[in-house]
């Protein structure tokens, strides 16, 4: 993670972290109304004044709170947070003042929440301060403690008794809130490190494959027409909302131009996410998800999965047969590229469209029991749309031709899917592509049907440059 991340990520936490003390702070008004309340219905007795002052207090600081945090200026924002730890100490103070409630834990409150900036300075400051206020309002509910023992005991002898169970209550806070804020703040620079020596084993290996591939003038010429491609798509960013149909499957036709089968793929598995998503909801999984809207925005961003191929080399894209274990490594690069080349992608959408393209590439290669690539992340940390693309990317994998194997039957096609349910796939999911067998025969059918011409004519075209392709093919045709 670079710096400038590492600066994002710690001034977002910062923002999330002050939005939950005002919203606490918002909450805590309930506690000074209450009390009036329940003084009127004769169940406790707080004076309404001393209610009123807490109340005054918590929502000022509450609403500065609030407003600071919304200007969206670091400095402000920092300012927020060491207002929002205060503003807990002094509405813990306020209650602990008075005799007339005794609090023990609530003054270790605010030490705790200021872990969660990963911050131990803020953390020792924050500790120490509240032990201060603590010793304050013992000092003060001293006296008023002494009214209630008519007088059995003087205010300095309760307050000698009682301060040094204070102290050593400060004492634990102290060394736990010291301990949790600097181990959260190692283990979240270890998380750093490790994520900064994956995106650094890429980098290398992307550049390695640059490095080495760069005499290979077709492939130049082609990343070339795709920054190209770019800039033109970044120009017309106002014209894209209207158009983004027409101007993302043009994209995908492009696609043909360095992958054999890229462009029927594409669209293979767009037409299998609609139907699996359909089925999803109709079994009853994610159906407020999964809205006609939603499930055509899928539709189209699932042509954009395989975005990344862009970047990998010709020669493996297309190699005829099996990979090496290296050509393996870099291929599964791909993901991790496309997410990469989206991000130059205009907004769509507002850009809801652009982060769900990015996730269906850089996660469709991911399983359900975390044995994908490239993180290995399983389960629901898996995105939906991710999830669901994955099984569509495989199911046309297995039944359609590739330059390493002939296609799987439909039926072979389903046995894969039912050993690999709660494996490679949700459960669910594997049962919606089973249970959507008869459909698929036919779509298949279809895409056969009324792409076999063009493909072979695309596939002559590429044995005029591609001699290893020569003998692929004959058999099917």
């Amino acid at each position: 993670m670079s710096i400038t991340e590492e600066d994002s990520f710690f001034t977002e936490n910062i923002v999330n972290i002050n939005k939950k003390i005002y919203h606490i702070l918002f909450c805590a008004l309930i506690v000074p109304v209450s009390f009036v309340a329940l003084t009127r219905v004769g169940v406790w007795y707080v004076p309404t004044p001393y209610a009123a002052i807490i109340f005054i207090y918590t929502l000022v600081m509450a609403s500065i709170c609030f407003v600071l945090n919304k200007t969206g200026k670091r400095i402000l924002q920092s300012i927020s947070m060491y207002l929002g730890l205060i503003a807990i100490s002094g509405f813990v103070f306020f209650l602990g003042m008075k005799g007339v409630i005794v609090l023990t834990i609530s003054y270790a409150f605010a030490p705790f929440i200021s872990c969660l900036y990963y911050n131990r300075r803020l953390t020792r400051i924050t500790t120490i301060i509240n032990f201060i206020l603590t010793i304050i309002a013992f000092r003060l509910r001293s006296y008023a403690v002494t009214l209630v023992l008519s007088g059995v005991k003087s205010a300095n002898r309760w307050f000698i008794e009682n301060v040094p169970g204070v102290i050593v209550e400060f004492i634990f806070v102290f060394l736990v809130t010291d301990f949790l804020s600097k181990r959260t703040y190692q283990t979240f620079r270890r998380l750093m490190s490790i994520n900064a020596d994956k995106d650094g084993a890429y980098r290398r290996l992307n550049e390695k494959t640059i490095e080495q591939f760069n005499t290979n003038k077709e492939l130049q010429e082609k990343n070339d027409y795709i920054e190209k491609l770019n800039e033109e798509l970044n120009s017309k960013n106002e014209r894209l909302n209207a158009n983004q149909h027409k101007i993302v499957q043009f994209v995908v036709g492009a696609f043909g131009s360095f992958d054999l089968f890229g462009t029927t793929h594409n669209y293979h598995t767009g037409k299998y996410v609609e139907e699996i998503s359909k089925k999803l909801r109709s079994n009853g999984y994610y159906a407020e998800e999964l809205t006609d809207e939603k499930i055509e925005v899928l539709m189209l961003a699932a042509l954009l999965h395989d975005a990344g191929k862009i970047r990998i080399p010709q020669r493996i894209v297309n190699k005829v047969g099996k990979y090496t274990e290296e050509e393996y490594e870099i291929m599964k690069t791909h993901p991790m590229e496309g997410r990469k080349i989206l991000e130059g992608m205009p907004p769509i959408d507002d850009g809801s469209f652009n982060i769900i393209a990015k996730e269906m590439a850089l996660y469709h290669h991911e399983r359900w029991d975390g044995s994908g690539y490239p993180y290995g992340v399983a389960g629901d940390t898996i995105p939906l749309c991710a999830r669901i693309l994955g099984a569509a990317d495989v199911l046309d994998a297995l039944i359609s031709p590739r330059l390493y194997k002939e296609p799987m039957s439909i039926d072979e096609a389903m046995k894969v899917f039912e050993e690999e349910k709660g494996k490679s796939f949700e459960p669910c999911i594997a049962d919606a592509v089973i249970s959507l067998k008869n459909e698929i025969m036919m779509i298949d059918r279809d895409f056969k049907t009324f792409e076999g011409g063009k493909f072979y004519d695309e596939l002559e075209r590429w044995k005029k440059y591609n001699p290893e392709l020569k003998d692929f093919g004959k058999a099917g045709k």
